[in-house]
């Protein structure tokens, strides 16, 4: 079978695709999002409520595959290769590669070695190759993405740190007028980059511009005081001190020379023969052969199963130089590493020296070294300061950390390779097995090459499917490997057990701790769940030493355990007896930082609510483990104090879930069960499920008038003149919104209520055709979230505003308000609203005349909904009156169908469709049903008191229609 063509992606610019060479257009927006997000995990499964948190925040995280099955749908179909989009693992994965990326980092790492090796010729090439990647602001056109904007700002921050490296460079190459240039350009754009305005200083001063030089520094302090309250570094504060000395030693450069060893008359390999074929890491092989042609040292490190010992051997096999290979992994005393690496002369007066002669020139291979590093580097240290000509190899689940290392750290292998791997090592009648679950299996054991083999090799008693459904079981399945393998490779368990009782009782402790977390998390999550925080920073560095552990530099530092390695940490936290100890305080630290969140603007920023669902995998796992324990009302707390952040991203099916869930937990107070209610009967009613919401509603009623308290009357009056409204009520939606009004006027505490309530006053004037004093309501709203710094109340009331305008046909003002409201809904990626202002534009363009761009921008309004899969929205009626204004009536009866099919009777949307279909028989050319729809919707609409401007025409021009 011909392999499939390269999905080849490239990220650090405007997004570019291409296949097998060819470029390939992904117009939409949110499958060109998709496509980047899968390719940026490189192969690796990415769980479903992580990718909606990326990509849009508004999905049923209960049902995650529904939600994404359309776009995940729409990307196979623009990519033509459905295969390489894969289901897995509860996620998706994306058999791509980032090339430009993976080119840059490459570059970047060769910079780096030269930087360790002071070869500054080779520093300036290799950031030279690097940056040639970049064709602008990395990921330029995605930065409206929720992930894009933190993704792209962290590639744009590594950018100018490699042109930094490269200016660095070129001042120790003696080019500082050249670099001086660069460097002023630079400084004023990053104003506090420390490093960089110390550049700057030293090559004004090799131009002999020292009172220039002193002067950047000196405004830097200012700056640094002014902006931060901070002192510059002790760096930068000697560099102003060695300026104001003309320290000599500025101007001096000492290149650094390199030895060459000596070609071998006759190569030596002492390496065992190999029993399988090398699959993947070809190109970590061919640089890894390449550098071996070098001395110096480089140290593979890796989690348990990563392959360090086999691309060790294979690099060794493929050099022309001598080698010799030490396995360490047998030795228990100091002494004996000592004897193993120098052999004979360990007894003499000087065997460092004595190996050192006898070695220099070749390639040492030093095995398995993470239980022996210190003895390991203190040997290779003396090693390479007597043998200028020797490299030295070495495989590690931590690095030696000596000055003069080159740390290769082992990656999962990419969804290709993995897949190939386990299909050669699996059952020959399992070659034809599913690709998609046998990505899934490889995703599980996170793409390592020891778990691929040990789960290829169950084939021989279990079918491909049967294995793939036994994933969570990974770690009992995967104990029995090759005979022939070392004794701690036998099994994935032998391989983490290795692993393990190499770590102190410190880090045991802390590793099965943190493994309650399943999203990731920060040093400070880590302190909340550990017996003792003082622990946790020592312990979290040596996990990440041991490759156990893996350091992401977002927004800070966060860490996370492979799959495997956290599976494993469970069964020990497990057997420790501290499993609900750990959940209890995993628990009280979710709830606090929502609450910290929380405590500045009650989430009326952006950043607030985004900072709350950067931690959404580890809530939802929290929240999904506290009912029917002892944890329950702790949970129900937190779904409180989730309740808002929910609202704005519209996660109404998400938050029902967990207030049905949790509602009654006990020992919840009176107070706690009246939010919860109200909260729940809100969220129920955006979904349109009145009746459920009533009652819940009329339960926090009751129970809100045993308490002497105003906020919570007020919480469950305002919800309950939304399901009014919602439902169709408009009249008796009056009474509890006015008495809410009244109620929150007469404490300022109640300001925020206040403004909600006139919200929902202005629509409810709306609905009942009163869009000039829903204009006032709006106009006050708007003022008090602006003087509030309210970003959900500026993009729900501006939209709103605009609806109101375009009722009372001003249009130009109405524009302008979805433009601003625009601003604040992708900030907070609240999809209520953004599809909403789609049809403020849609609705304007029709009033123009101008059908086709207002199908453009009604037609972007329904995707909204299908992508989220959150059912009919206003966006379906207004489009199916559009195109029955374009002669499309079959779309639109259906449009209208799906509409009556999921809304209550007589509810708003239900009311606004009946104006639609009346106008559907007209175009359809069935007079008497037309007649009979516009005498009943005329009588419905006198009932409720239904007058939305809008549908009101349209049933007035319906009437017109037929009276011609």
């Amino acid at each position: 079978m011909p392999p499939e063509p390269l999905l080849e992606v490239r990220v650090l610019g405007p997004l570019v695709v291409r296949v097998g060479g060819t470029p390939l257009s992904v117009d939409r927006p949110l499958e060109r999002a998709l496509l980047v997000r899968l390719a940026l995990a490189g192969g690796m499964s990415v769980p479903d409520n992580r990718l909606a948190a990326d990509l849009w925040g508004d999905v049923d995280l209960a049902r995650p595959t529904e939600r994404l099955r359309v776009l995940a749908s729409r990307l196979r179909s623009a990519l033509e290769l459905p295969s390489l989009l894969t289901r897995s693992n509860g996620g998706y994965a994306l058999a791509a590669r980032v090339t430009d990326l993976t080119e840059a980092r490459a570059a970047a790492e060769q910079m780096h070695a030269a930087v360790r090796s002071g070869d500054h010729a080779l520093v300036r090439t290799s950031a030279r190759a690097a940056l040639s990647h970049w064709r602008g602001p990395s990921l330029a056109d995605l930065r409206t993405v929720p992930y894009s904007v933190a993704e792209g700002e962290q590639l744009d921050a590594w950018r100018l740190a490699l042109q930094v490296e490269l200016l660095d460079a070129e001042l120790a190459l003696g080019h500082a007028a050249e670099a001086a240039r660069e460097l002023e350009a630079l400084a004023g754009e990053n104003p506090l980059h420390e490093r960089l305005w110390c550049l700057l200083a030293l090559a004004l001063y090799r131009t002999g511009r020292q009172a220039d030089a002193l002067s950047r520094l000196s405004k830097l302090r200012t700056r640094l005081a002014e902006e931060l309250g901070v002192d510059p570094t002790p760096d930068t504060a000697a560099m102003e001190l060695r300026l104001l000395r003309q320290d000599p030693t500025l101007l001096l450069k000492t290149p650094k020379t390199t030895v060459s060893p000596p070609p071998p008359d006759t190569p030596t390999v002492q390496l065992p023969a190999p029993l399988t074929s090398f699959v993947g890491r070809d190109a970590e092989l061919s640089s890894l052969v390449r550098r071996l042609e070098q001395p110096g040292l480089v140290t593979l490190t890796g989690g348990p199963g990563s392959g360090k010992s086999r691309l060790a051997f294979e690099a060794a096999r493929a050099t022309k130089r001598v080698v010799r290979v030490v396995e360490l992994a047998p030795l228990q005393r100091e002494t004996a590493v000592l004897e193993a690496i120098v052999g004979d002369d360990a007894g003499g007066h000087d065997p460092i020296g004595a190996a050192a002669a006898s070695l220099d020139g070749s390639v040492l291979v030093l095995d398995n070294a993470e239980h022996v590093v210190e003895q390991t580097a203190e040997i290779v240290a003396g090693l390479l300061r007597q043998a200028p000509a020797l490299t030295i190899l070495v495989t590690s689940q931590r690095p030696l950390q000596l000055a003069a290392e080159e740390v290769w750290p082992m990656r999962p292998l990419d969804a290709l390779d993995a897949a190939k791997l386990f299909t050669e090592r699996c059952a020959t009648d399992a070659h034809s097995a599913d690709p998609e679950q046998i990505a899934a299996i490889c995703t599980a054991v996170d793409r390592y090459p020891l778990g691929i083999e040990l789960a290829a090799g169950l084939t021989r008693t279990l079918t491909v499917p049967q294995l793939a459904k036994r994933l969570a079981d990974r770690m009992r399945l995967l104990v029995a490997g090759s005979r022939d393998a070392q004794l701690r490779h036998t099994s994935l368990v032998a391989a983490l057990d290795w692993s393990h009782q190499l770590l102190g009782d410190r880090e045991r402790a802390v590793l099965r701790r943190i493994a309650v977390f399943a999203g990731g998390f920060t040093l400070e999550a880590a302190e909340q769940v550990a017996d003792d925080p003082r622990d946790v920073a020592p312990a979290l560095t040596e996990l990440a030493d041991r490759s156990l552990l893996t350091v992401e530099a977002v927004n800070g530092r966060r860490f996370r355990l492979l799959e495997t390695v956290r599976d494993y940490a469970l069964t020990k936290l497990e057997d420790a007896r501290e499993t609900d100890q750990a959940r209890t305080a995993q628990l009280d630290w979710a709830l606090s930082f929502v609450q910290t969140a929380a405590r500045d603007d009650d989430f009326a920023s952006a950043d607030s609510v985004t900072e709350v669902f950067a931690e959404w995998p580890n809530l939802l796992d929290i929240l999904d483990r506290a009912p029917g324990t002892d944890r329950a009302v702790v949970g129900l707390r937190l779904a409180l104090a989730l309740h808002t952040p929910w609202l704005i991203r519209g996660w109404y099916a998400e938050a029902a879930r967990h207030f049905a869930a949790l509602a009654d937990a006990p020992n919840a107070t009176t107070a706690e069960r009246v939010a919860a209610l109200s909260n729940h009967g809100f969220v129920l009613t955006m979904r349109g499920r009145f009746d459920q919401a009533a009652e819940a509603l009329t339960e926090a009623e009751a129970l809100a008038r045993t308490q002497d308290d105003d906020t919570l009357t007020l919480t469950a009056l305002y919800y309950r003149s939304i399901v009014e409204i919602e439902r169709g009520h408009l009249t008796d939606a009056f009474t509890p919104l006015l008495a809410g009004q009244a109620l929150a006027r007469t404490s300022p505490q109640h300001e925020r209520r206040l403004s909600a309530c006139t919200d929902a006053l202005g629509t409810l004037y709306v609905y009942t055709g009163q869009p000039a004093k829903a204009l006032e309501c709006y106009e006050t709203c708007i003022v008090a979230d602006r003087e509030y710094g309210d970003e959900h109340g500026l993009s729900r009331g501006l939209s709103n505003l605009a609806g109101a305008l375009v009722s009372l046909n001003r249009y130009d003002e109405a524009l302008k308000a979805a433009a601003e409201s625009d601003h604040y809904a992708r900030r907070l990626d609240d999809r209520q609203i953004l599809p909403l202002n789609e049809v403020i534009r849609g609705v304007v363009a029709v009033a123009r005349a101008d059908l086709d761009a207002a199908e453009k921008y009604l037609r972007s309004a329904v995707e909204y909904a299908v992508a989220d899969d959150s059912g009919v929205t206003h966006a379906y009626i207004d489009l199916a009156d559009l195109l029955i204004l374009q002669g499309e009536v079959d779309e639109a009866a259906a449009l209208l169908d799906a509409v009556f099919a999921e809304t209550t009777e007589q509810s708003t949307s239900w009311l606004a469709a009946r104006a639609v279909a009346t106008a559907l028989a007209v175009a359809q050319g069935n007079g008497p049903q037309a007649a009979t729809l516009l005498a009943e919707t005329t009588t419905i609409y006198t009932q409720t008191g239904f007058a939305w401007p809008r549908y009101a025409a349209r049933l007035n021009a319906v009437r017109e229609a037929l009276a011609d």
